[in-house]
């Protein structure tokens, strides 16, 4: 299989994503985030590549506001009042960044480069094989003789120490690098991810085992991708896909009336019904309850185990929680082999436990679970449309 770390990104994030992506080919819109990291690399890249002899700041701010993109493939800014925005965030970030950087202190060895990486899961056999690929930023030599990968990034976010000593992108560059430059040696080596808009660069280094660790990791997305049935997963990270309005989940939000009428049902108003029955119930329910606190502290009060209205009657019961010494317990039932027989995982309890414990862990136990019986049901949120489509934007 041949595979990105994007790619894989994405089928971490959702796995219909990389379906659309990756084997229906459906090219994605292009977000306004998308496309002004693209262009402030555009930017960096055109300013490298000016080496040695670097432009002014003016001269790289003039580049910027001639190449502005108006448009894009498949993209418009919604309006002049956001479009200015982003432009003077970008006139501020190159700013920033060349009073930093300039003027510059080491060789640039190659900017945006691609790699390709055979990671081969079963030496010596034909099947197994893959290619990782991919594209690096920039590539310096500092001073010392060290090599340096840096990888821009215009996220609103800086990522802490211990996410970037972790980061994958970082290591399948590094493997990438090493790949075309066999006798770099892993511990001279610095990996950085620099946030432009923070103006900070946060610095890695890693070592075989970890690229070995990397490489594995790979082979087992593969697997697990090979195995997929590309359902979809939401999260908070659904707001910045362009593929919503095809996706199962979302697409109902951006259909028409006419496509919500099948078979002469108005799915939206069935919908709202079922909210504001919803609503009323849960204010019986509360009344209900109140009710029954109200019955419960007379019979307490009184002394009684049952009262009687004329429509019905209520009985107090007391009842008590159970619990086991589990050693002894088990030294009770073991010997008569019925110890396995109450032995019976909780759901919920392991659901607790999942996120307690480190991912690579969480992943262990995902590989045990066997799916005895597929249910499907519906959930719903008292959530309004508006606050919905808020929420993405």
């Amino acid at each position: 299989m041949r595979i990105s770390y994007s790619s894989l990104e994405n089928f971490k994030q959702c796995p219909l994503k990389y379906k659309f992506s990756q084997i229906d080919k459906i090219k994605e819109p292009k977000s306004k985030e998308a496309v002004f990291g693209t262009y402030i690399h555009k930017v960096l890249k055109w300013f490298y590549q000016k080496d040695p002899y670097f432009p002014t700041l003016d001269a790289l701010l003039d580049y910027y506001k001639e190449h502005w993109p108006k448009k894009s493939e498949g993209f418009e800014w919604q309006d002049s009042e956001e479009e200015h925005s982003y432009f003077k965030e970008g006139m501020r970030i190159l700013e920033e960044y060349y009073k930093a950087n300039i003027p510059h202190q080491t060789s640039i060895l190659d900017l945006e480069t691609r790699f390709e990486v055979t990671i081969d899961e079963n030496p010596g056999k034909q099947n197994g094989k893959h290619i990782l690929t991919g594209i690096i930023d920039r590539i310096d030599k500092l001073p010392d003789g060290t090599i340096e990968i840096i990888d821009y990034k215009t996220g609103k976010r800086v990522a802490s120490q211990r996410s970037v000593d972790s980061n994958d992108q970082l290591s399948f560059y590094a493997i990438g690098l090493k790949s075309r430059w066999p006798r770099t040696k892993i511990d001279k080596l610095t990996l950085s991810l620099y946030f432009l808009k923070f103006n900070e660069k946060i610095k890695t280094q890693r070592t075989e085992q970890d690229l070995e660790e990397s490489k594995e990791k790979v082979i087992q997305l593969i697997h697990k991708i090979e195995k997929s049935n590309f359902e979809p997963r939401s999260s908070a990270l659904c707001g910045w896909c362009g593929y919503r309005n095809i996706c199962p989940i979302w697409r109902h939000l951006y259909e028409g009336q006419s496509k919500s009428d099948v078979n002469e049902l108005d799915i939206k108003q069935k919908i709202d019904k079922y909210f504001e029955l919803k609503d009323k119930r849960e204010g019986i329910e509360k009344e209900l309850e109140s009710l029954r606190n109200l019955i419960d502290v007379y019979c307490n009060q009184r002394g009684l185990k049952r009262v009687f209205g004329e429509n019905g009657y209520f009985c107090r019961t007391t009842k008590n929680k159970v619990s086991y010494n589990i050693k002894k317990l088990k030294e009770v039932l073991e010997p008569l082999d019925k110890w396995e027989r109450i032995l019976a995982i909780d759901p919920k309890k392991l659901d607790r436990v999942l996120k307690e414990i480190p991912q690579e862990l969480r992943d262990k136990i995902k590989e045990a679970e066997k799916i005895e019986q597929e249910y499907k049901y519906l959930s719903s949120n008292n959530v309004s449309k508006k606050e919905v489509e808020e929420e993405l934007e």
